[in-house]
C-alpha cells in the first residue's frame, strides 16, 4: 500500500509526550495521536499494509478492546502453549512463525481479523520469496489457531478459511540409472563412498541413516532395523522415533551392501553410531551437503569440485583411492541429484525390477501406499506394459472384422 509513515513526537507544556501519525483521508490531511510510541508505530505499519480506511477500522477495534483481549500473535502463543502430543521441535517451529513471520497480521486484534488481512499476509510471504509449501505450513498453523479461537468463543468464524494459497512448485525427482550411479559414486572419496553406497542401496531417509547404531545391522541375516531418527527440538537435534509407525521397520540388504557394511560393524559397541565424521560424531546434514555431496555433484557434471567465486566455501581437494585428484566427468552426468534423490533412485530400481509396490512401500517406510503410488507410480515399466497388454486384448476382442471389398465389376 505504501511506505510506513514515521510517527512524530510532540511534547506538551507539562512535558507529556505523545506521538502523531499523519495521513490523508478523502483528500484531506488527518492524523491520529497516541500516548505510546509502540502504538503509533503499529498504526503506521497498518497504514502501509492495509490502507487508511481499514487501518482506522482496526484502530477502533483495538481501542475498544479490553486489556485482556488478544492480538493474533498473543493468541497464537497461547494456542502453542496449550498444544499436546507434539514434539518440542514442532512447538519451536511454531514459535519461530510467531516471532518472525506474522508481520502486521500478528499485531491485529484477534477480533478484527478478516479474510482480506489473511490474504495480504499470504501475499507478503510470497513476495518475500517463501515457497508454496512453506506458505501452506505457516497458513495452516495460523488457521489451526483461529479454529481453536472459534471453539473458545473468541471469534465467530475462521478468517483463514478459503484463502487461496500459491501453488507449490515441486522440484522434479532425479533418478539415476545403474550406470549413472556408478559414475556418480566415483566422484566421492573413499572415506565417504561407503556411506553413499548404503544411502542409495537402502533408500533410508537422511534422519534415519545418520541415526543408525552398529547394533541395528544384522550382517548374518542381511538386514537393517530402523527404530530411531533425528528430530529438530528446542535444544537442537535429538533422537526420537521415526516419521511414522510404518517407518519403524526391518529392511533387507543386498549381499554387496552387507559387504560394504562389515568393516563399519566389526567389533564396535552396539550403541555406537554406524556412520560418524572425522570427530567421531554423527554426520551433520549441512556439513555433508556442503563438503561432500555438492562437490561430487559438480565433479559429476564436468565442473571443478570447488565452487568458484570469492564467497564460495572452500572444500578439500577430492582424491581417489590412489591419492590422485578426482577429475570432472567427461562426458558429464547431466543430472544434479539431491541427497533425497538417493531414496527416489532406490525406489525406481526396485519398481523397475518388478518388485510389487506394497513391498516397496514397506521398504521405504511409507505410512500409506497412496504415498508410494503417487510418488513413484510413473516409474513402473511392468505396470505400464501390463496396462498396454490388457487394453490391447480388450480392443482386439471388440474390434469388428472388416472383410475386403469385392473387386468392382466393369460394365461391358
Amino acid at each position: 500500500m505504501g511506505a510506513m509513515r514515521e510517527p512524530t513526537m510532540h511534547v506538551s507544556a507539562k512535558g507529556d509526550k505523545t506521538w502523531k501519525v499523519r495521513f490523508r483521508l478523502a483528500g484531506r490531511q488527518s492524523s491520529e495521536t497516541f500516548r505510546r510510541q509502540a502504538d503509533a508505530r503499529r498504526f503506521s505499519k497498518w497504514l502501509g499494509t492495509y490502507g487508511v480506511e481499514e487501518s482506522l477500522r482496526l484502530l477502533a477495534e483495538s481501542r475498544g478492546a479490553s486489556a485482556g483481549d488478544h492480538t493474533v500473535a498473543s493468541w497464537c502463543t497461547e494456542h502453542v502453549d496449550s498444544l499436546t502430543g507434539v514434539t518440542s521441535g514442532t512447538t519451536s517451529r511454531y514459535r519461530s512463525y510467531i516471532a518472525n513471520d506474522l508481520g502486521a497480521l500478528g499485531e491485529l486484534p484477534l477480533t478484527a481479523v478478516e479474510p482480506g488481512a489473511v490474504g495480504r499476509w499470504v501475499r507478503e510471504l510470497e513476495t518475500a520469496g517463501a515457497s508454496g509449501k512453506t506458505i501452506k505450513n505457516k497458513h495452516g498453523f495460523v488457521s489451526a489457531a483461529m479454529t481453536a479461537a472459534v471453539k473458545r468463543g473468541l471469534i465467530p468464524s475462521n478468517p483463514c478459511r478459503g484463502t487461496r494459497l500459491p501453488r507449490t512448485v515441486v522440484e522434479p525427482m532425479v533418478f539415476l540409472t545403474h550406470d549413472e550411479y556408478t559414475r556418480f559414486l566415483g566422484c566421492f572419496t573413499s572415506t565417504w563412498r561407503p556411506f553413499v553406497e548404503v544411502l542409495f542401496a537402502t533408500g533410508l531417509r537422511w534422519g534415519e541413516i545418520t541415526a543408525l547404531h552398529v547394533g541395528d545391522v544384522d550382517l548374518e541375516h542381511g538386514t537393517i532395523t530402523v527404530t530411531r531418527a533425528w528430530k529438530e527440538a528446542d535444544e537442537g537435534r535429538v533422537l526420537g522415533p521415526p516419521k511414522s509407525k510404518r517407518s519403524q521397520r526391518t529392511i533387507a540388504l543386498a549381499p554387496e551392501t552387507v559387504e560394504v557394511l562389515a568393516p563399519f560393524v566389526g567389533r564396535r559397541p552396539a550403541d555406537a553410531f554406524l556412520f560418524v565424521n572425522a570427530r567421531d560424531e554423527p554426520v551433520k546434514p549441512q556439513t555433508f551437503h556442503d563438503n561432500v555431496w555438492q562437490p561430487a555433484v559438480r565433479l559429476a557434471n564436468g565442473e571443478p569440485g570447488q565452487r568458484s567465486g570469492p564467497k564460495a566455501k572452500r572444500v578439500a581437494r577430492r582424491l581417489d583411492d590412489h591419492g590422485k585428484p578426482i577429475e570432472p566427468l567427461d562426458p558429464p552426468l547431466g543430472k544434479r541429484p539431491r541427497v533425497h534423490d538417493a531414496r527416489h533412485t532406490c525406489a525406481s530400481w526396485l519398481l523397475g525390477a518388478g518388485i510389487p509396490i506394497n513391498y516397496v512401500q514397506a521398504h521405504l517406510g511409507h505410512e500409506s501406499i497412496t504415498t508410494t503410488v503417487d510418488r513413484y507410480g510413473h516409474v513402473m515399466p511392468a505396470a505400464r506394459a501390463a496396462v498396454s497388454a490388457a487394453l490391447s486384448q480388450a480392443l482386439t476382442a471388440s474390434r469388428p472384422t472388416i472383410l475386403p471389398d469385392e473387386p468392382a465389376q466393369l460394365e461391358a
